[in-house]
């Protein structure tokens, strides 16, 4: 029984010594290609930009604070500034209002299958609507009465 202890404990402990010394092996050949790459990797810009449209040019892990679906028409647009787009895209708010909106009898017909949400900061909601749309790289978001995707009044 002594001698199965003795070599298992023997053979655990070199298996764990030869997995600990391969891990940091790794660890050490990722963190020096890590190093390598020093510039960001931009994508190229294929389409014309309007001129004095938001563009997020460049930045490839840029997401706006938008939910729902664009492109699809909306039935109700909100848009509203500041960094508490998961606050507002709650079952507590938004997820609770379809539901309060068809207990009330004036508000009882309305279409809220896509409600769309936009939480940015002040300046770009405005350039947004002032210019009519939003670049992002390639992608032009048209920010219209048209469109659907503007703020309800």
């Amino acid at each position: 029984m002594m001698m199965r202890r003795a070599f298992l404990r023997g053979t655990l402990s070199a298996v764990t010594l030869g997995t600990c010394k391969a891990q940091s092996t790794r660890a050490g050949r990722q963190n020096t290609a890590v190093q390598a790459v020093t510039e960001p990797l931009v994508w190229p810009i294929m389409a014309n930009v309007q001129a004095g449209l938001r563009s997020f040019v460049g930045h490839a892990d840029t997401v706006l604070d938008v939910i729902g679906r664009v492109g699809a028409p909306p039935s109700l647009v909100i848009f509203t500034e500041g960094n508490h787009l998961m606050v507002l895209s709650s079952d507590d708010i938004v997820g609770a209002f379809p539901s309060w909106a068809k207990s009330q009898p004036q508000y009882a017909n309305l279409d809220l299958t896509n409600v769309i949400l936009v939480t940015l900061p002040q300046p770009i909601l405005v350039q947004m609507i002032r210019t009519g749309g939003v670049a992002l790289g390639n992608l032009t978001l048209d920010v219209s009465r048209i469109s659907g995707f503007y703020p309800d009044e």
